[in-house]
């Protein structure tokens, strides 16, 4: 199996770029044998870099075309699905990835649920389980919810604090708001659309 990727956004800086450039195209080959193909965005191979036993850059170009996707990967990444690894250049420490920031906003799907790299393990560790009533505080906004263990556990209305779809033996978390059509307030509308990368916090909810 080969996986490409091309989230590219070139958001790290304002100013113009050189012939549009951007980052490189980098390789990875995991311990079960996939092989990555992507551009070296921001946290593009954080959420993998404890699973990659061989990275390298790509000699892909990094400049001279805004479609880069259209005008140049596609030679690289076909080489490499070929078995032609002479497109491999510098060996690189996967050590040298940045971590994954934790308590922050991932991404949000398209039924409005925020997706966290708040993992499982870590609403554990502070003595958060199934059942316990929190508050989540995020984007300035904060909301009562309950840790589930789906979304569609808690009654309708209720803020589910539960672990979704990813991360394997111990799920990254995801804020799920049950609705039944789309003009109901999701989860990312009631905390006002928060962007990637936004932080986040869950705390026990006490009573007095």
């Amino acid at each position: 199996m080969v996986i490409f990727g091309n989230s590219a956004p070139r958001r790290d800086r304002d100013a113009e770029t050189w012939e549009n450039r951007g980052r490189s195209l980098r390789y990875a080959k995991l311990d079960n044998d996939v092989e990555i193909v992507s551009v070296s965005s921001e946290y593009a191979f954080s959420f993998i870099k404890d699973r990659i036993v061989e990275f390298r850059d790509v000699s892909s170009p990094s400049g001279g075309s805004q479609f880069r996707s259209r005008d140049f990967f596609p030679r690289y990444v076909a080489a490499i699905v070929d078995g032609d690894y002479s497109v491999l250049t510098d060996e690189l420490d996967p050590g040298a990835i940045e971590d994954v920031p934790s308590n922050r906003v991932a991404w949000t799907d398209g039924f409005g649920n925020i997706k966290t790299t708040v993992r499982k393990s870590h609403l554990a560790a502070a003595g958060l389980h199934i059942g316990e009533r929190v508050l989540v505080t995020l984007n300035g906004v904060t909301l009562a919810g309950v840790v589930s263990d789906g979304g569609f556990t808690v009654p309708r209305g209720v803020l589910a604090v539960n672990a979704g779809s990813s991360g394997f033996d111990d799920p990254f978390v995801e804020l799920f708001l049950r609705v039944h059509h789309m003009s109901e307030k999701t989860a990312a509308v009631r905390f006002d659309h928060p962007e990637g990368g936004t932080s986040l916090e869950i705390e026990r909810l006490t009573t007095v």
